[in-house]
């Protein structure tokens, strides 16, 4: 347990004690030992470990991650950058040296089994990885991206990028913004509009889209 604490401190770099991602990891590396002695002595310190837990919802809210043989398994340095909203389900496996930030989900999906996660693989903002699937060592999955299939080792997910698209592409739904009054159906000219603004974004150059 202390060897792994010693090795989530130092992807803190000295500032530890301030952030929640540290105690969150130090109250499951707790779970994980808890659980791991003799019946009665592991009775007490398991029990002593939910009222640790049940306190730090209070200060680090939506964490969801469970310590002991039934929960996840997190190799050390672990680093979750910014400790809220992450939902990593019981049977994770996470490898070493791994970065997780906000609104990431790893758990059950559509593929039976839960997610492994290989060592220096890095999750950012609002990914989604679900089902018994495996993340190569070494990859970086996008912010919001959803994941359902095996990631090659020192891979890249990216999510499909936001496309800019003219106003004219919904003149009535601007007239009612602007008015504020009832939607018409659409005339004949609104129609002829319609498709040849979505005929010139179709056709556009991708420099200038």
């Amino acid at each position: 347990m202390f060897e792994k604490l010693k090795q989530d401190k130092l992807v803190y770099k000295g500032q530890w004690y301030r952030r929640g991602g540290f105690w969150i990891m130090a109250i499951h590396r707790f779970g994980d030992w808890a659980d791991s002695l003799p019946y009665i002595p592991g009775i007490f310190m398991w029990g002593l470990y939910c009222c640790l837990k049940l306190l730090s919802g209070l200060f680090l809210p939506n964490i969801l991650l469970w310590a002991g043989r039934r929960g996840a398994k997190i190799g050390p340095g672990l680093l979750l950058a910014h400790a809220s909203n992450v939902m990593i389900g019981r049977g994770v496996e996470i490898g070493q040296n791994c970065a997780i930030y906000h609104d990431v989900t790893l758990g059950t999906g559509l593929t039976p089994g839960t997610p492994r996660i290989g060592d220096r693989v890095v999750i950012y903002p609002g990914a989604r990885i679900l089902g018994g699937l495996m993340i190569g060592e070494g990859s970086i999955v996008g912010a919001n991206c959803v994941v359902t299939k095996d990631v090659p080792p020192n891979s890249t997910i990216l999510a499909a990028p936001s496309r800019v698209i003219p106003n004219t592409l919904s003149p009535q739904i601007r007239q009612w913004d602007e008015n504020k009054k009832p939607l018409q159906p659409l005339s004949i000219k609104s129609n002829t509009m319609l498709d040849e603004s979505i005929a010139s974004v179709v056709n556009m150059p991708e420099e200038g889209r």
